[in-house]
């Protein structure tokens, strides 16, 4: 009597058999791509972010004029890596290889919908002509504390942000445009607030500061007056640094005051 064939020969010995064998084959294979894939890349092959930044070099003519230090004016280096694993985040590791597998940096996440309000701001043309006339007025340290600000617009907002390499808050924006003068506010809105002088809104001029309650929770707001009416401030997440209009109904409703700190 003959016996049918055991073990492995049996098990590929028939039709079914020879695809299971094929099939395991070919996810072995792309097992092993996938592993390849996933490797972290030697340093010497890691492409670079070298390049201008982009807002410094869209104002450099204000950059110019105001002689801003050169470690604020955030040039990035030739030689600079990718950024390693997010704050927090626990590095991910391929089965059985040591290093970490680098993943693009996430987007911030955004805050609820109640805390980002449609903040209005002004066309380009009407930004323009009155950059025009804020160019004729008489020199002061107030306008170029506005110039300075002035030098970031674009520059995107970040939470606790305070510098142009991570972005701007909003009164993390002022607090740095008013330290390239020598002036040194605290960090928050509350804070700028509470150390000012008094400006009643008829008397502003420009290099002061407009103050603002956003919600019922008591969020503040800040920004830098420019003139006839109008601020530049690092609005929410999204948005970058843009000029905006006090009479506008957002704005006008929730005015709480402003504040001079120079003379």
């Amino acid at each position: 009597m003959t016996h049918p064939k055991r073990g492995r020969s049996a098990r590929y010995s028939t039709p079914l058999g020879r695809k299971f064998r094929t099939a395991r084959i070919l996810s072995l294979m792309a097992g092993m791509l996938f592993y390849a894939a996933c490797a972290p890349l030697p340093s010497s092959v890691r492409p670079s972010s070298a390049g201008p930044d982009p807002i410094s070099a869209e104002n450099a003519g204000l950059l110019a004029e105001q002689n801003l230090p050169s470690s604020e004016r955030y040039v990035i280096s030739p030689a600079q890596e990718l950024p390693g694993p997010l704050p927090g985040k626990v590095p991910l590791t391929p089965p059985g290889r040591t290093g970490s597998l680098r993943l693009p940096g996430l987007a911030e996440a955004p805050p609820k919908a109640t805390d980002i309000p449609e903040f209005p701001t002004l066309d380009d043309l009407e930004v323009e002509a009155r950059l025009e006339r804020l160019s004729k007025l008489p020199p002061s340290l107030g306008l170029d504390v506005v110039r300075t600000g002035l030098t970031q617009k674009g520059r995107r907002y970040r939470r606790a942000g305070s510098t142009p390499g991570t972005g701007f808050d909003c009164s993390g924006f002022t607090q740095w445009t008013f330290r390239q003068h020598g002036i040194s506010l605290p960090r928050s809105a509350a804070e700028q607030y509470a150390i000012g002088h008094p400006v009643p809104r008829s008397a502003l001029k420009p290099g002061d500061l407009v103050f603002y309650k956003i919600n019922r929770r008591g969020r503040w707001h800040v920004g830098i007056y420019m003139e006839d009416g109008v601020f530049v401030h690092s609005p929410r997440p999204g948005r970058g640094i843009s000029e905006a209009n006090m009479s506008d109904g957002y704005w006008a409703k929730r005015y709480l005051g402003a504040r001079r700190y120079t003379r």
